[in-house]
């Protein structure tokens, strides 16, 4: 299926993207590019999956390229390469879990520095070859308190990706940074992560019936409901952040709004 009469913007990413858990930041972008958001117009397809790490959004990206023949890409993939082997160290139900998921769909983290990059390379060149445009995000945060541990590691894989942007030449929408200035000056961050594996699963069914604001709310968190996953201020912050980098790639003038 190919669109042809608009520009389409294609969103792959993990969970995040894919937006099942708590609100979207994707269905935000798609409605301010339907309403003409600063002059920016397009449809957006949404291919985001839960658990990508960049090698398996890798291994799948060249079927949604060839389906959708996007003038855009949107790439927002990393977090689970740092987050997946912290949780298999920290849990044993995580890491049966983890261990499954590779053996079924080769969903392998990437934690060598070098490996992560050639891996995201690879991506942008695959879709820069389907004739597309990139716009690559950092990933945000992995939980709110910026000095948690996995929080170091990930701040190494978002330089990483914008190391990789500059070298390739394709914009950025820094999602960390937006996170990081939003969340730094905060006295008391809650600690709240999904480390608990059947923790995780109910929190999954308690945001379905309680909405992740008052989730969020209710245990002192600012942008996520159980500190990875967006509430609607991280999803408000995550588009703008996105539309405010595709306006500026596409070389119109950024005001605010």
């Amino acid at each position: 299926m190919a669109f042809s009469s608009t520009t389409t913007y294609l969103f792959a990413g993990d969970s995040l993207t894919e937006g099942i858990y708590g609100e979207s930041y994707v269905e935000r972008v798609a409605a301010a590019l339907y309403q003409g958001w600063a002059g920016l117009v397009g449809q957006v397809v949404n291919v985001g999956q839960s658990t990508d790490t960049v090698q398996s959004l890798l291994d799948r990206i060249d079927a949604p390229l060839q389906e959708y023949q996007p003038q855009w890409v949107v790439l927002a993939v990393g977090g689970n390469d740092i987050w997946f082997p912290w949780l298999g160290r920290h849990s044993l139900g995580w890491w049966l879990w983890l261990k499954y998921r590779r053996l079924r769909w080769g969903q392998v983290p990437v934690t060598d520095l070098d490996q992560f990059a050639a891996a995201y390379r690879a991506l942008v060149d695959r879709a820069q070859r389907a004739g597309a445009r990139v716009l690559v995000c950092t990933t945000s945060p992995l939980g709110e308190r910026l000095s948690y541990p996995p929080n170091r590691q990930l701040a190494r894989v978002n330089g990483v990706i914008k190391r990789v942007a500059v070298d390739l030449r394709v914009p950025v929408a820094d999602v960390w940074q937006s996170f990081v200035e939003e969340l730094a000056p905060l006295s008391h961050p809650s600690r709240r992560v999904p480390t608990g594996w059947s923790l995780t699963w109910l929190d999954h069914l308690r945001v379905q019936s309680i909405g992740p604001d008052e989730l969020s709310e209710r245990r002192g968190l600012q942008l996520t409901f159980d500190g990875i996953h967006l509430n609607s201020r991280g999803a408000d912050l995550w588009a703008k952040t996105v539309l405010v980098a595709l306006l500026r790639a596409q070389g119109q003038p950024v005001t605010p709004r």
